[in-house]
């Protein structure tokens, strides 16, 4: 029998416990995905992928499983699998879902974002600038994940836990656009997230959800544009038009 050929850039995931298996190697692997090392249509050869991360096949395929539930993966009835394509629709879908929960969360944190806050927002934005001229995209990414936490951490804990989902679905989008420009990619966000802790600092509802409905929009729009430029997206736009439109008459009066 033909020897399987091994899965591009995988390593051994050193485990605590064998029982720990599932979860280190699920969170292995779907960060290998998410940051891009696992590419769009990558073959998983299941007999290789085990004998590369040091574990039995049983846990692998339910590990496997978890990623195919998030749609990380996709598995054929052959029991093929391959790491899913970029799905413009779920690109659509996911940012407006962003754009809707994120200016809500952030909504929820104006008033309540001290002193403490504002130094440690600065601290990140600081942190993002140095990583993007350095081309450190591990530390960018871990900043850039602090900060819009930070800047929406008046939400509760089940809306920041699907906040966190979200972001993780949009992280692999991002370094599409990271690649197709790799000289300014970060410049317009920069700009876009200083403007966000501006108006948060100074209590500027309107501004602070604008602005970050269309930092989200625009992300969204310049990847479209790079991998599937003949796609129409309908959801991003709508949500943005949500947060665009003024306050009714009604509710301004109430």
């Amino acid at each position: 029998m033909p020897r399987a050929a091994q899965v591009p850039d995988i390593r051994k995931v050193e485990l605590p416990e064998a029982r720990q298996a599932i979860p280190h190697v699920h969170a292995y692997l779907r960060e290998c995905i998410l940051d891009g090392t696992l590419t769009p249509g990558t073959k998983l050869s299941q007999v290789s992928l085990a004998r590369q991360l040091g574990i039995s096949r049983t846990p692998l395929r339910e590990v496997l499983r978890m990623l195919q539930e998030e749609g990380l993966v996709e598995i054929e009835p052959n029991q093929r699998t391959r790491v899913s394509g970029l799905d413009p629709q779920e690109l659509d879908d996911v940012y407006a879902s962003r754009i809707l929960l994120e200016t809500l969360a952030l909504s929820m944190t104006i008033g309540h974002f001290g002193a403490a806050s504002r130094k440690e927002a600065k601290r990140l934005l600081t942190v993002m600038r140095r990583a993007a001229r350095t081309g450190d995209f591990g530390a960018w990414f871990a900043a850039h994940a602090d900060y819009h936490r930070l800047v929406t951490a008046g939400a509760g804990d089940v809306l920041q836990r699907q906040l966190r989902v979200f972001a993780d679905r949009t992280t692999r989008y991002i370094r599409i656009y990271q690649l197709s420009d790799p000289g300014s990619w970060q410049a317009a966000g920069d700009v876009e997230h200083a403007q966000i802790l501006e108006a948060l600092i100074a209590g500027d509802e309107r501004g602070a959800l604008t602005r970050m409905a269309h930092h989200l929009e625009r992300t969204a729009l310049r990847v479209l544009t790079d991998c599937a430029p003949e796609f129409v997206p309908v959801a991003v736009p709508h949500a943005v038009a949500l947060i665009d439109r003024e306050p009714s008459a009604a509710r301004v009066a109430s």
